[in-house]
């Protein structure tokens, strides 16, 4: 355990006082680099989190530095258990709660006195604006894009913020989406509420009503026991998980099982693996269906990680079944409807609109991603995060020929192996050799993590597929382009697979540079892919011609810039009330 610190420390040479508290031995590597937000002197400070933590009370005086202390401990210690729960998913009625929260905070904080109604009237006007530019619709589809994130953040991400530190939870992204949403939406409604209380209007408030009361999360286990088996010890879901995934195994996929889980045991009311019935497992499979969520969803998403997790306490544990194996949603696969992948005007069509640019407030990691990514997507059918991962050590010239490496130590892969693909002469002609090396050894796509930063390790989303997600959003906002099943990279890799049909490609050899080679014939496996072979079929992909200009996008490289949490600052009114205020906009700088 952390050493904990009773009382502030005061420096021997200013005088000036600290709160000094080593990491948790169990949060050891997970918080180093993290971002902690404190509550000093009424305002909201960052510290980055290494061996310990080490911030200033900011006074001399030891009365006060008590209370500040104290304040700030409770804080950290509300941070240690946030990354020990992990992030979690809010249901539809967690988020009205939490929402509901910051209602009733400025209702109650100003339903005396409005102090000034003209700033509230501004307010409400500012809201209104910015929330019909996200064009959230009157349902608003999860999780949001890019451009809308974008849009709400400045203005309402801060309140969003402040409730998590409240609340003392991380969430996952979609949830954080919908609590920017709700959030936004409860900010307005107070305004209007407070507006009616400066006009004289104290009858019944029917909006605080709407919202349920708020209930906290009551985790499975705050903290993992071991996961030895002992004699007579029921097995644990999350013991077998953390076991399952212990030296082995994607974070990734470590942390998408375990949000699973949670919805799982909040279904079920327990966490024991020999309690667990296929009645369970079957009520669950659903009730799953009954939300409407799709056949695939269900079956490789929610069902596969109670299965996996089930199968490895029978592999290593005592556990005597898996109750969970052979029930799946079998519901019939709907028809395909129309092609999966671009069709070649369409492709043409984006191809030709990357020369048109990107928007310049994007930083110039963006603009590149959205000038090259869709080229290369279209001469290789990457995944589009791979191709978002790639570095300028991963572009090399074997021998006369040059190949992208891709490996699962710059991100991820979703085999978790490496392999080569060839670079097409057209990409070639464009540049593309010539902007990796402008840029660099590093990321060419996103803004580096520091270095000795483990890329497969990041506690939440990469930032190469942040990158990808706004490609993306690209294409469908800003094109206006409909993506082929709602998904506008993975489009890229049918339309690749379809147009290199009748150029013959070796299907074998196109298996292998698509990163998606058999898992039934082994013999795939055997030898190597020298790259004049990735090459000489690379080369057959046919050209895709557009009308092109001479624009490139910058090759302006940003210095590397640590994992960080957005914070929010904390005011007062006059009464002394603390009030949420959202945080001013990041503004990135080379």
């Amino acid at each position: 355990m952390g050493l904990p610190m009773p009382s502030p420390y005061k420096h021997p040479k200013t005088g000036v006082y600290y709160l000094r508290q080593r990491v948790p031995a169990d949060l050891k590597d997970k918080a180093r680099g993290r971002i902690v937000a404190l509550p000093i002197s009424g305002t909201l400070k960052s510290f980055t989190v290494g061996d310990g933590v080490k911030a200033s009370l900011e006074t001399k005086d030891p009365t006060e530095a008590k209370a500040r202390h104290r304040d700030a401990d409770a804080a950290l210690s509300k941070f240690w258990e946030a990354m020990r729960n992990g992030p979690l998913s809010l249901t539809q009625k967690e988020v009205a709660e939490r929402a509901g929260l910051v209602y009733k905070f400025f209702a109650d904080t100003f339903e005396d006195d409005a102090e000034v109604p003209e700033l509230w009237e501004r307010s409400q006007r500012i809201n209104a604006t910015v929330l019909k530019k996200a064009k959230l619709g009157k349902r608003p589809t999860y999780p949001l894009t890019v451009t809308q994130r974008d849009i709400l953040e400045p203005r309402f991400g801060g309140f969003v913020d402040k409730l998590l530190i409240d609340t003392g939870e991380q969430v996952y992204q979609e949830s954080r989406d919908k609590l920017l949403v709700a959030v936004a939406e409860a900010l307005q409604q107070s305004t209007g509420t407070i507006l009616k209380r400066a006009d004289g209007d104290y009858s019944p408030d029917a909006i605080r009503q709407r919202y349920p009361e708020y209930v906290p999360i009551e985790k499975p286990q705050t903290a993992p026991r071991k996961t030895e088996e002992r004699s007579g010890a029921k097995l644990d879901l999350y013991n077998l998980l953390d076991h399952k995934f212990k030296n082995k195994g994607k974070a990734k996929t470590h942390r998408d099982y375990r949000s699973e889980i949670d919805k799982f045991v909040k279904f079920i009311g327990h966490s024991d693996a020999e309690r667990i019935t296929k009645a369970n497992v079957r009520e669950w499979r659903d009730a799953l269906i009954a939300q409407g969520l799709s056949l695939k969803t269900i079956n490789d998403k929610r069902l596969t990680a109670i299965k996996a997790v089930l199968a490895h306490g029978v592999a290593e544990f005592s556990l005597t079944q898996n109750v969970a194996d052979g029930i799946r949603d079998k519901r019939q696969q709907a028809a395909p409807n129309g092609s999966k992948g671009y069709s070649l005007e369409q492709a043409k069509t984006i191809l030709q609109a990357t020369f048109g640019g990107a928007s310049k407030e994007l930083d110039p990691h963006y603009q590149r991603a959205v000038f090259w990514v869709p080229w290369i997507c279209a001469y290789t059918g990457l995944r589009v995060s791979e191709i978002t991962q790639l570095q300028g050590k991963n572009v090399r010239d074997e021998d006369g020929h040059p190949i992208f490496v891709i490996t699962p130590e710059d991100g991820s892969t979703k085999s978790g192996k490496a392999w080569t693909t060839g670079i097409h002469p057209h990409l070639i002609e464009m540049g593309i050799l010539d902007m990796f090396k402008a840029v660099g050894d590093g990321p060419a796509f996103y803004r580096a993590y520091p270095s000795g930063t483990d890329l497969q390790k990041i506690s939440g989303k990469h930032r190469a597929k942040e990158s990808a997600s706004r490609v993306g959003d690209w294409v469908t906002a800003t094109l206006g382009e409909t993506a082929p099943g709602g998904r506008p990279n993975h489009a890229w890799r049918h339309t690749f697979t379809t147009v290199t049909r009748p150029a013959d490609l070796n299907k074998e050899a196109r298996d292998y540079m698509l990163g998606s080679r058999s898992t039934t014939d082994a013999r795939e496996a055997y030898g190597d892919w020298p790259p004049s072979v990735v090459c000489r079929e690379i080369e057959k992909v046919p050209r895709f011609n557009v009308k092109e200009t001479e624009y490139r996008p910058t090759l302006k490289v940003m210095k590397p810039k640590p994992i960080s949490e957005s914070q929010a600052q904390l005011k007062k009114t006059k009464s002394g009330k603390l009030v949420l205020s959202p945080r001013p906009p990041i503004r990135e700088h080379s």
